[in-house]
């Protein structure tokens, strides 16, 4: 390789492994919902998830219309949460540490969209809303445990509120499509094309 392209190398391979999100978090739901504009809620009802959100855990599951997990820093037990249909730019819900005592806070990490992490920080002892957004989209958040004291840290969590980015592809609503395609497919019946008779 020459000189040259090395130098010119150089610049770009440090520039990806510094990329970070510009974060801002909030504590109010109603400020959270004013920055973001739509997003899609996830409750945890005990018929199972919507099919717009995908979960890979270590222990948590759905119980009583809330998501309940259990996370360790020794155990490297975590919670990642994605919204299936394209990226995100923000997402909150409420928290709540408190169900077995407070224990080692959760720690949020953004998994940004073409690679890399971002911190969102640390959270607990809370017992209420925690969201955040980004200016860089991220594909999914990982949750794990923090390091306050403690042997681990359970938590519940309720109403993840989910903001795609820009230009995702939002849920349609099933028997409004199917309507408008039934609409279309009776149209048909009643349009003629004549076509020029050739010889």
């Amino acid at each position: 390789m020459k000189k040259w392209s090395v130098a010119l190398t150089l610049p770009v391979l440090l520039w990806a492994t510094t990329a970070s999100a510009a974060l801002v978090t909030y504590s109010s739901e109603a400020a959270w919902r004013s920055a973001v504009g739509s997003f899609v809620t996830e409750s945890f009802d005990n018929s199972g998830l919507r099919a717009t959100t995908g979960v890979v855990t270590s222990a948590g599951q759905i119980q009583d219309n809330e998501w309940r997990d259990r996370v360790t820093l020794g155990g490297g037990e975590s919670t990642s949460f994605k919204y299936v249909l394209g990226t995100m730019n923000g997402a909150g819900g409420d928290w709540d540490t408190s169900p077995l005592l407070e224990g080692q806070g959760l720690k949020i990490t953004l998994n940004l969209t073409g690679g890399g992490t971002q911190l969102v920080g640390q959270i607990g002892p809370i017992d209420g809303f925690f969201g955040w957004t980004s200016d860089a989209s991220f594909d999914s958040f990982t949750i794990k445990a923090g390091n306050h004291t403690g042997v681990a840290e359970t938590f519940e969590l309720d109403d993840l509120m989910m903001a795609p980015t820009q230009g995702t592809v939002t849920p349609t609503v099933e028997p409004a499509t199917l309507a408008l395609v039934g609409t279309g497919l009776l149209g048909l019946r009643f349009v003629r094309r004549k076509l020029p008779f050739q010889s």
